[in-house]
């Protein structure tokens, strides 16, 4: 008998002990569920929330002008340990139970330009969820902060520009930065979900470029980005239209 209760005694130590932890459920993002390509040009405000990625409640990345990516939802700054609540490893979600991980830095070697083009995969740890990322560009520490890379989205998300919440109304933001040279990014919210275009025109009503052309959800801020690598300096008009709705917003190109 004695036996018997120290043994329902360690069962019951040992569920108070893992149970906790079994209970923070992990969530995995692929890329099959969808992707976004989220950006940050140089010198844009990091301050901001359209050059901040929100990938969570807990980790929205961002870059100032002359540091590394941080957590900027929970750190004022760079530090050594950033992004913080991430860690990273090199692969994808297929195999992420067999990853190793680290902090971003010391993935990179210091070097966060030798991660460009890679498979990696990002853990944010407050709420054990672990996605596909792929680093498009990166400037070096000295040059505005600019960089961009894909990432996969929550599973069920249809929207995959940007996940922020949002009010339901119609509305077109200012592109920021404005004046911008050769990029800049424009958001817009929706009343009613259903088929959108977002079409940047010239100073003469020429459409020049289609940022956005299918259904969008209301209740989402989306975010869209005009490279206007290949135009002349000057006046561009970016048009929303959904729901039988129309704003319009003047943007300077200053090369």
């Amino acid at each position: 008998m004695k036996d018997m209760f120290v043994k329902r005694h360690a069962l019951v130590v040992y569920l108070f002990i893992v149970t906790p932890w079994m209970l923070s459920a992990q969530s995995v993002w692929t890329r099959s569920n969808g992707t976004v390509t989220f950006s940050k040009a140089a010198f844009a405000d990091w301050k901001l929330a359209p050059n901040q990625d929100r990938i969570s409640d807990s980790v929205w990345i961002t870059r100032a002008n002359t540091q590394s990516i941080y957590n900027i939802r929970k750190d004022t700054s760079y530090a050594a340990n950033a992004p913080s609540g991430t860690l990273w490893a090199f692969g994808t979600t297929d195999s992420f139970s067999t990853l190793s991980y680290l902090n971003f830095l010391p993935l990179s070697g210091n070097s966060p330009q030798s991660l460009i083009g890679k498979d990696l995969v990002l853990h944010l740890t407050a709420e054990n969820i672990y996605l596909d990322v792929k680093i498009l560009t990166y400037s070096g520490g000295n040059t505005g902060g600019a960089f961009s890379y894909t990432r996969s989205v929550k599973p069920g998300a249809t929207s995959v520009d940007n996940e922020r919440a949002a009010p339901a109304r119609f509305s077109l933001d200012q592109n920021y930065p404005n004046p911008f040279n050769p990029t800049t990014a424009i958001g817009f919210t929706l009343e009613k979900s259903g088929m959108t275009t977002l079409k940047v025109y010239d100073i003469v009503g020429r459409e020049v470029a289609t940022l956005v052309n299918g259904p969008r959800d209301a209740g989402v801020h989306h975010q869209a980005r005009f490279d206007a690598s290949r135009f002349a300096s000057g006046i561009y008009f970016a048009r929303l239209q959904s729901g039988g709705k129309t704003m319009l917003k003047k943007m300077m190109l200053v090369k």
